[in-house]
């Protein structure tokens, strides 16, 4: 018959109690530095503190506004689907923005210079 109970268990117990007991700690100073706040003495009296959902609305990164703006400028409309997390809505949103209007896409016309100079002095072909 074991003896020993799991590792695992005992250290979540204690981090758990611990966590509860820094809340706790936390908001007794707070109220006694703000003895008005009604939302420490609620918190204080709840049993478990209101802690943050996950967020279920869909978010905009660097990447994402700067991929975005990509697709506007060079097919002229940009579908929010094709950042979908699923493959078929993400593969079908790329199917249908495509540009119909080429007229206002300003191409250079010519030979390209990439070198420094021509950068430097604003030169393109």
């Amino acid at each position: 018959m074991a003896t020993k109970s799991n590792k695992k268990v005992q250290t979540t117990a204690i981090v758990g109690g611990s966590i509860e007991a820094n809340r706790k700690r936390r908001l007794a100073r707070t109220l006694k530095q703000q003895p008005n706040n009604t939302q420490v003495q609620l918190a204080l009296s709840e049993p478990r503190g209101h802690k943050r959902k996950t967020p279920k609305n869909p978010y905009w990164s660097h990447t994402m506004i700067r991929e975005a703006k990509l697709f506007k400028e060079f097919t002229g409309k940009m579908d929010i689907n094709i950042f979908s997390s699923i493959e078929a809505t993400r593969t079908n949103a790329r199917l249908h923005t495509t540009r119909t209007d080429w007229s206002q896409v300003k191409l250079p016309e010519g030979r390209v210079d990439f070198s420094l100079g021509a950068r430097a002095l604003g030169k393109s072909a």
